[in-house]
């Protein structure tokens, strides 16, 4: 999934942003150490302007640096980094690297998150619509179709994860349909066969909804369907 270009512009505005304030702090009246380096006396920035502007970067880290990442450790640097002009100068080199590889893509998984949490949305949206449905009536359907629709994009999401990523699209350049995307990550052991055969039953849901066939399937098979895909979304989208 790509970042839509607004959000990712949002990012980068903000790096940009920290970035300028680091390179402006402002420094406080008196010494704050020693060097060992130098030997001189060490200054300081003033202090609120620096810890405001600490907790910031960390904040957005925290949110653009997986947890995986080689470059999870920069986020404990800024966490203890200590007020002197020296150290917020590599603090601040060190956000323009960040910033670089934001920008070029090295960053992962800011896009899976996101693509997560646009999931989890899509998933109450569907429960919204069973929950404001007439038991007895077919006002469960939707909720079904977009649920279907939620969990195929989210197998999709889950191919490009895999190391290396999972083609989605058949040799005929066609996307490969949801039983195909089941098949193709359990090969790779992504999940088990006993969670590949409860996958397919919803999606067998979601196809039966999508045609036309509702004497097939129950509200209360939608209800479980719903539950169910919810749980595989936190589990495997985290």
């Amino acid at each position: 999934m790509s970042l839509p270009p607004n959000l990712k512009q949002k990012y980068l505005s903000r790096f940009d942003a920290l970035i300028a304030t680091g390179e402006g702090l402002p420094s406080s009246a008196s010494p704050t150490g020693w060097s060992l380096l130098s030997g001189r006396k060490e200054m300081g920035c003033d202090e609120g302007a620096f810890q405001t502007w600490r907790v910031n970067c960390v904040s957005l880290l925290e949110q653009a640096v997986r947890r995986s990442s080689s470059h999870i450790s920069v986020i404990a640097e800024f966490s203890l980094a200590k007020n002197n002009t020296c150290s917020v100068a590599n603090l601040t080199g060190m956000l323009k690297g960040l910033r670089d590889d934001f920008e070029h893509g090295f960053l992962d998984d800011l896009e899976g998150r996101i693509g997560a949490e646009m999931a989890a949305d899509y998933m109450g949206q569907a429960e919204q619509l069973l929950t404001d449905g007439q038991s007895g009536k077919f006002d469960h359907v939707p909720a079904a179709v977009l649920a279907g629709a939620v969990l195929e994009k989210a197998l999709r999401t889950l191919c490009g994860k895999q190391s290396p990523p999972l083609a989605t699209v058949g040799a005929d350049g066609k996307p490969l349909m949801l039983n195909s995307l089941i098949d193709t990550l359990k090969k790779t052991g992504a999940f088990n066969e006993l969670v590949a055969k409860q996958l397919r039953a919803w999606g067998d849901i979601r196809n039966k909804a999508a045609h036309g066939e509702f004497d097939q399937f129950k509200r209360d098979d939608v209800e479980l369907m719903l539950k169910g895909i919810s749980s595989f979304l936190a589990e495997h989208l985290k």
